[in-house]
């Protein structure tokens, strides 16, 4: 997956998830429009076949707020992950 900043703004950010389906964009779209904080979170492609899916964040310090919403994300599927029975 490749990731590439289409657009950073003090109060904006646009995220573009090369290679990738828009599931990780939609958890921490997910993460982001549960905090106050965020004004507007939204994923978009523009293409269904052949657009890349890209993740939209207006609220001030966005680019912060979009890591702090990756580390919950990464903290809840290591706490899914350490659930999981180990194969035997």
């Amino acid at each position: 997956m490749e990731l590439k900043i289409i657009e950073e703004e003090p109060k904006s950010i646009i995220l573009e998830f090369g290679g990738a389906d828009r599931g990780i964009a939609e958890l921490i779209k997910d993460r982001l429009i549960n905090n106050k904080d965020v004004d507007f979170a939204g994923v978009v492609k523009e293409h269904p076949e052949i657009g890349q899916p890209r993740l939209v964040v207006k609220a001030n310090k966005a680019k912060a707020l979009v890591l702090k919403a990756v580390e919950e994300v990464q903290d809840e599927i290591k706490e899914f992950s350490s659930q999981l029975p180990k194969s035997k």
